[in-house]
């Protein structure tokens, strides 16, 4: 399978590579490292096969365990699935997270990504995600983190595991809202081809003018991370429990 932004995944919803985004200090994430997507219920034999030699060794479900279980995943034999759900679920849901170490106080949240930073099950679910991608440290392995439509809870998986890496923000929100172009247009073949070029950048940033409204939502997460920590690194080392040596380590793992 080529590697390339949007993956070739008949079956797939969303289905995106992270590989090749720039980092702050002169770095690269690597091919076949970072995949994101939606719904995987639908994957062809040849989809499964393909992911199989594309090295997919994590499936990180954010979703509930009730839609985990209307729409099943359809995985090669030894991905290792994970159910990481990233909103509150009900008492009798099982997934694989261990469970919160208190019992968490009532909050109001303005906005539903304000609630995925700051809910300590969402955090919860994100901070168990890192430590499988600490884990994926094996080369050409891949991990692939989804939930229902490959936009909301995925997207600010995305914005963490990417900010978490140095990339910088006006590259994270374009990777944001290339959702939107996905879902938008008919013909996925062309819109990967328009993204192999050298003026993909520009591309994307002339049809996402429309869908202003939706980019600014992650503005809301980052503004979150912001007032309530001040900045990345706390929050990454207090609500994520990653420290210096973590992310460094991340790093190495992911970049090149």
């Amino acid at each position: 399978m080529k590697k390339e932004r949007i993956l070739n995944i008949t079956g797939g919803v969303n289905f995106r590579e992270l590989g090749g985004y720039p980092t702050k200090d002169g770095k690269t994430i690597k091919w076949q490292k970072l995949l994101r997507s939606g719904d995987l219920s639908r994957l062809t034999e040849k989809d499964v096969k393909n992911l199989a030699d594309y090295g997919l060794h994590y499936d990180i479900d954010l979703r509930s365990p009730s839609e985990a279980s209307w729409l099943q995943d359809r995985l090669p034999e030894d991905t290792i699935y994970r159910s990481y759900p990233v909103y509150p679920i009900a008492k009798n849901d099982e997934s694989d997270l261990p469970p919160l170490p208190d019992k968490p106080e009532s909050t109001d949240y303005s906005h539903p990504y304000a609630l995925m930073i700051l809910n300590p099950q969402s955090q919860l679910a994100f901070r168990t995600m890192f430590q499988d991608l600490l884990a994926n440290s094996a080369p050409q392995k891949s991990l692939l983190f989804h939930c229902a439509a490959g936009k909301d809870r995925t997207g600010v998986a995305g914005f963490l595991i990417l900010s978490a890496l140095g990339v910088d923000y006006a590259t994270i929100k374009q990777d944001f809202v290339l959702t939107n172009l996905v879902y938008s247009t008919m013909d996925q073949d062309g819109l990967r081809k328009q993204l192999q070029n050298d003026k993909a950048a520009s591309f994307v940033n002339k049809m996402n003018t429309v869908f202003q409204v939706q980019g600014d939502t992650l503005d809301i997460a980052k503004q979150a991370i912001m007032d309530n920590y001040g900045d990345y690194e706390t929050y990454f080392d207090q609500a994520m429990g990653l420290s210096k040596s973590d992310l460094d380590a991340l790093k190495k793992i992911c970049l090149e």
